[in-house]
């Protein structure tokens, strides 16, 4: 499924393809300690920068500012901006506080970033920019909408308190696969060829294109009898995963500019990633078995070594192999629904010291580990918990 591969992919792009994301601020990560980090308060921040000739001012909330005076900028559409000092002219302040753009004017801006033909369509809590077919656009605003009411009503009714986004939550659909792959290909790299959507951290956009193969044509008698094939569930769960990542760092569950370990982020989105196709309200198979992780993980038992959730918990190495990516997903699957259905006190007060870490200051090996044995005790018992309840599983 795209998911696997496409996270992985995804991840990486956020900091990898995104040059001001990997070569600065990751150097300053390793170059600062935590403390030379500080938050930065509501007001709305003006940085003019230079760029070749021309000096460029953007507005929006500063959230981190390093000592070297490097800067992370929230956008009123809600893009994180890297600015590195070498760039910044002059930092100001205005009297007026920071105001996320309102639906319209992000959809301004992103059309202007987009190929022509592109056009709005907007749901309660979803801004989508498409040019597909206006059913399809509306058969995915319906299926997003469901999603975010079962993710929301999932974590309320655990006493969780759950924040309405900032900004709207932009998704991208294009007609085609082509137009897809021609389009992202310089955010996400030649992985784009084997996915099928994603979403992008630095952006906070989720990007797919139309699954039906219709070429953007797609009628909703089409759309009906699309999502009647079996055969289509994973594709249309890709769609949920990249959505749900979207959510989790919208919602307050988790944060795009903390430190989340990425068997959180991704064991969180494979657990609301069972699709219900059969219903046109609600999502009642939250909390469902992931048949596809299960039986994956139940492959790898036979080769998996002994200190495989060690390795998981400690660094994101596995998921960005394409060797042990697989496994990692699938393992990522089981510890988060062990942990939910068996600790779910602790792992969302995990959750939440997860959330509330400072800004771009990464834990090292050894801190993940101690953070989590901290909450959930010692690693290697919990293993044998975990292989217990994986075993009762059908």
């Amino acid at each position: 499924m795209g998911a696997d591969r496409m996270s992985v992919v995804t991840r990486v792009s956020q900091s990898a393809n995104f040059s001001k994301v990997a070569v600065y601020w990751l150097a300053v990560v390793l170059l600062l300690s935590p403390g030379s980090f500080s938050a930065v308060g509501y007001s709305l921040d003006i940085v003019q920068v230079k760029e070749g000739e021309s000096v460029l001012t953007y507005r929006g909330r500063i959230l981190v500012q390093a000592v070297d005076g490097g800067i992370l900028l929230l956008t009123p559409e809600g893009r994180l901006l890297p600015l590195a000092p070498a760039e910044i002219v002059s930092v100001s302040r205005d009297s007026a506080e920071f105001k996320p753009a309102d639906p319209e004017e992000v959809a301004r801006w992103w059309l202007t970033q987009l190929p022509s033909g592109f056009e709005m369509y907007q749901t309660a809590h979803y801004l989508i920019l498409h040019n597909t077919s206006r059913d399809y656009a509306r058969w995915c605003g319906s299926l997003l909408e469901r999603l975010y009411a079962g993710f929301t009503a999932y974590f309320a009714n655990k006493g969780v308190a759950i924040e309405k986004p900032e900004f709207p939550l932009v998704v991208i659909i294009f007609s085609t696969r082509e137009q897809y792959v021609t389009h992202c290909r310089a955010e996400v790299g030649d992985g784009i060829e084997k996915i099928q959507g994603h979403y992008n951290l630095v952006t906070n956009v989720v990007t797919m294109y139309d699954l039906t193969g219709s070429g953007g044509t797609a009628t909703a008698a089409q759309i009906a009898r699309f999502v009647q094939n079996p055969n289509v569930r994973q594709s249309i769960a890709t769609v949920v995963h990249e959505a749900t990542h979207q959510l989790a760092n919208n919602c307050g569950i988790t944060c795009r500019w903390t430190d989340t370990p990425q068997w959180v982020a991704e064991g969180l989105a494979m657990f609301f990633e069972t699709p219900d196709l059969r219903s046109a309200r609600g999502w009642a198979t939250v909390g469902a078995v992931n048949q596809s992780r299960l039986d994956r993980f139940r492959t790898y038992l036979s080769r998996r070594p002994q200190d495989s959730l060690i390795t998981l918990i400690r660094d994101n190495a596995r998921f960005q192999s394409t060797e042990t990516a697989l496994d990692a997903y699938a393992e990522a699957w089981a510890l988060t629904y062990f942990l939910l259905q068996q600790q779910r006190s602790a792992f969302l007060e995990y959750l939440k010291r997860l959330r509330e870490k400072s800004p771009l200051v990464y834990d090292s090996p050894e801190e993940r580990i101690r953070e989590f044995t901290e909450i959930f005790g010692n690693v290697d018992a919990l293993d044998v918990q975990l292989l217990r309840f994986i075993s009762r599983l059908r």
